[in-house]
């Protein structure tokens, strides 16, 4: 599904006749003036709409209307007034609202649902995928992105929310875009998220029923399919789902490691669900990192590139199940789990904080000195991403065995960046600290959450984008609006304590998910299925290292690249980095086979003029 959006302007309905209709395209009018609008692939049943006098709302995705939207649309004074409104529509959809020639446009706040903006011939133009935009303008790759994009366990933010083509922004989390009668847009916040004050009943409370809300509206859509891993966010998500559909398919993959016990936690809970449990096996599947090469995706690197093979494996035998829309637990790590990041929060109260500190020290093995330092250090956002430059040549298997309490986990470039690769990620985040950004929280570990949902979301639309080739959308409902806000809604002190496990989610699930799954306090790794898609991959990811476009970039040595693969490390750790190496490498194998637009763009049409907002 893609679509663009244009203003209520002259301008606009000429670049809108312009654009090549493909076949099945659907074309949505303005109000009044009757001017293109929306234009795109706009399924009848992703599609909803209220019409008033001079006004129309379109809702794009999966969701379901209040029962009083048209009169609530109806009584709207100006589309800047929609905000109330627009957040009443649950699940996971894009809100679109055109009134006497103004215009507005929000997706959600996890960027599953995205949009991406470029001004072109005096206008700004907007879509949910930037390569309609690409292709219109013709824009550059930005080769100064690159190098971020490296960065182990993943990009911070904010370059994620960084376009990699040149003129094309993305519209922030929390904010939405609002064109007025001159054809041009300005970003506009309609969400901030919440001081972390509730109880832990009370935000468990918010939490279960966001969630229940979230299922059921996905429920009446479509026939659904979901994981079963075994671990808490995905069997909470079947049992809730499993309330309103009998007989689900639910998935599960065979581990590498035979006595990894996730497997047999799903097992008991596909017993008490009515569905149909599909183990897939590690025999007929494809192996991790057996799909690298380049797809015709101009967006960015595609983060889940190590089971990019396995997701279209498991979304075609999903179709062929009947399955339309299939449920995963991603989304619950980012947002339940307790990291040593929440204990900045507590220092106000240090005598009661104590006994959090001593339980992060004892499990992570921090020397007191050293931890003391760390929570005394107080630093803003942009400095933080100056320390962040400082540490980037440092092993990656050493990011949790010292004290950090910054904005994020500790970020590292590839131990085969070249001199070069790694001065330019320094480059980035010196210049970026230089525009001194403001974090999405001014709290540590809110931020951290909110930067790993909107993480989180970014890959499940490129994955949804990529199994909807077979005929199965992938949805995330742990990381919808509401359920991102109740999460940051708790206080820390709840839910800190590194001796709990997801304690939100666990209270959330009281009652709807039996106390054996709900209170377990185990958890398996999947180390042993990385070591094992390296090993039946090597011949191909041998001569991948022959012809890296990367390192005719200048940004990595193949030789230690090559090295990594022949003499595997004894820390999965060092794994990490390889992931965001494969993602860009593959992407950049896109750019370079001829899919990007050959003509750079007109700099009299396509200019930011210091940025869109």
């Amino acid at each position: 599904m893609t679509f663009l959006i244009f203003p209520d302007h002259a301008t606009g309905s000429r670049l809108a006749e312009s654009v090549g209709h493909s076949p099945g395209a659907q074309v949505l009018s303005h109000p009044v003036s009757g001017r293109p609008w929306l234009i795109g692939q706009l399924p009848a049943k992703a599609l909803t709409v209220h019409r008033g006098r001079d006004r129309c709302l379109v809702t794009v995705g999966v969701t379901a209307a209040p029962a009083d939207a048209q009169a609530e649309l109806d009584r709207l004074s100006a589309p800047a007034a929609a905000d109330a409104l627009a957040r009443r529509f649950p699940g996971d959809r894009h809100v679109l609202l055109s009134m006497d020639g103004l215009v507005r446009a929000q997706g959600t706040l996890s960027s599953t649902r995205q949009l991406f903006v470029v001004r072109y011939d005096g206008v700004d133009i907007a879509a949910d995928d930037p390569e309609p935009l690409i292709q219109l303008t013709g824009a550059s790759l930005d080769e100064d992105a690159i190098p971020t994009r490296l960065l182990a366990p993943w990009t911070p933010w904010p370059f994620t929310d960084q376009v990699m083509w040149r003129g094309i922004e993305t519209v922030p989390m929390g904010e939405r875009l609002d064109w007025d009668r001159s054809g041009r847009s300005r970003r506009t916040r309609w969400w901030s998220p919440p001081e972390p004050e509730l109880p832990l009943e009370q935000a468990a409370t918010a939490t279960r029923a966001a969630l229940a809300e979230a299922i059921q509206v996905r429920a009446a859509h479509t026939d659904l399919s979901a994981d079963l891993s075994g671990g808490l966010d995905s069997t909470s998500l079947s049992f809730l789902a499993g309330r309103h559909q009998r007989g689900m398919i639910l998935t599960s993959w065979e581990a590498a490691n035979p006595a990894d016990e996730d497997q047999f936690w799903a097992a008991r809970a596909a017993q008490q669900l009515s569905g149909m449990h599909q183990v897939m096996s590690l025999q007929d599947a494809p192996a991790w990192f057996s799909d690298l090469d380049g797809h015709g995706e101009l967006e960015g690197p595609f983060a889940w590139i190590r089971t990019r093979g396995k997701l279209r494996y498991q979304a075609e035998l999903l179709a062929s199940r009947g399955s339309k829309l299939h449920l995963t637990g991603h989304g619950g790590d980012e947002l339940y789990t307790a990291t040593q990041l929440f204990l900045p929060a507590l220092m106000d109260r240090p005598l009661r904080a104590l006994p959090y500190v001593k339980a992060y020290r004892a499990v992570h093995r921090w020397p007191w000195r050293e931890t003391v330092t760390e929570l005394n250090r107080s630093e803003s956002f942009a400095n933080g991403l100056r320390r962040t430059a400082t540490l980037l040549d440092k092993p990656i298997e050493q990011y949790l065995r010292k004290p950090e309490f910054g904005w994020g986990i500790g970020y590292r470039m590839p131990i085969w960046s070249t001199a070069d690769g790694l001065e330019a990620a320094r480059r980035q985040l010196h210049r970026t600290a230089d525009e001194d950004p403001q974090p999405m929280s001014p709290h540590r570990w809110v931020h951290a959450l909110l930067q790993d949902v909107r993480l989180c979301g970014d890959t499940i639309r490129r994955v949804s984008r990529w199994t909807e080739r077979s005929g199965v959308a992938w949805h995330a409902p742990m990381i919808d609006d509401a359920v991102v806000e109740a999460a940051c809604s708790v206080t820390a002190w709840d839910v800190a304590m590194p001796d709990r496990y997801k304690p939100l989610l666990a209270e959330a699930m009281r009652g709807a998910v039996p106390d054996e799954f709900r209170l377990r306090r185990t958890k398996s790794e999947y180390s042993a299925d990385v070591y094992a898609g390296v090993r039946r991959m090597r011949p191909q990811l041998l001569e991948l290292c022959e012809d890296l476009e990367l390192a005719r970039r200048g940004l990595v040595d193949a030789d230690r690249l090559r090295d990594l693969v022949i003499r595997p490390p004894q820390s999965s750790f060092a794994f990490i980095p390889l992931i965001s190496t494969l993602a860009v490498e593959s992407w950049l194998r896109t750019v370079d086979s001829g899919s990007a637009p050959k003509s750079a763009p007109n700099q009299e049409q396509l200019t930011r003029q210091g940025g869109l907002g």
